[in-house]
């Protein structure tokens, strides 16, 4: 009976944190870099990394996109007009600092200067060197995207469905111990049990795969 409280106990917890596991890949916000900015209730994003605390306020009206981004409490003001010829002009505490088109590569886009140069993302920094302040805030082509409005959320999804995986593989390996001892070695013996070298690698592989599930989940926050 105290066996069964434990399992109960155990269930009820797994399920819990399972659901707040999901409920945090869910949140809502942008990727810039390395950090996530949550979306906050008065619609503003929020976020830092190891170099600074970042906060975006993001208006529209007609052509024109507003950003306000501020990289620890020192704030840039952008405004983005994308008119109806395909034409991106970027302006920076009103002061144009880029004129040309966006460019579709795929399923993403990139900025081309009236030039006809791509617009590209490009930081140097030698050795191991913080970036610098002005290094922090975002290039042409972060701002561009942002205002496309795609919906991006905290977790990877493809590390949940590793995780899926591995989860089924460890329950089924745990629920029925004898199962994949049958799959793999059923059609070749007449009755027999398996080896204690055969429950040492069972009990390996349970453990691989609880540590293979929390890498996962590690790795669904911190991958984009």
């Amino acid at each position: 009976m105290k066996k069964r409280n434990i399992i109960i106990i155990c269930c009820v917890l797994g399920i819990a944190g399972f659901a707040a596991y999901i409920y945090a890949m869910l949140l809502p916000g942008l990727w810039y870099g390395d950090a996530f900015l949550y979306r906050q209730k008065d619609g503003s994003f929020a976020g830092s990394d190891y170099y600074a605390d970042y906060l975006m306020k993001m208006s529209t009206e007609a052509e024109d996109t507003e950003i306000l981004f501020s990289v620890n409490n020192k704030e840039n003001k952008y405004i983005i007009n994308d008119n109806v010829q395909d034409e991106v002009k970027i302006y920076k505490n009103n002061e144009l600092i880029f004129s040309g088109q966006s460019v579709q590569l795929g399923d993403e886009y990139m900025l081309r200067d009236s030039s006809g140069d791509m617009d590209f993302d490009i930081s140097v920094r030698a050795g191991n060197e913080p970036p610098k302040e002005s290094e922090l805030y975002p290039s042409n082509n972060q701002l561009y995207k942002w205002t496309l409005g795609k919906k991006e959320f905290r977790g990877n999804f493809y590390m949940l469905f590793l995780i899926i995986i591995f989860a089924a593989f460890l329950f089924l390996d745990i629920r029925f111990p004898m199962l994949f001892y049958y799959i793999r070695h059923g059609l070749y013996v007449d009755g027999g049990e398996p080896s204690d070298w055969y429950r040492f690698g069972q009990k390996t592989g349970r453990f691989v795969l609880g540590a293979g599930i929390i890498v996962c989940m590690i790795l669904s926050f911190t991958l984009k």
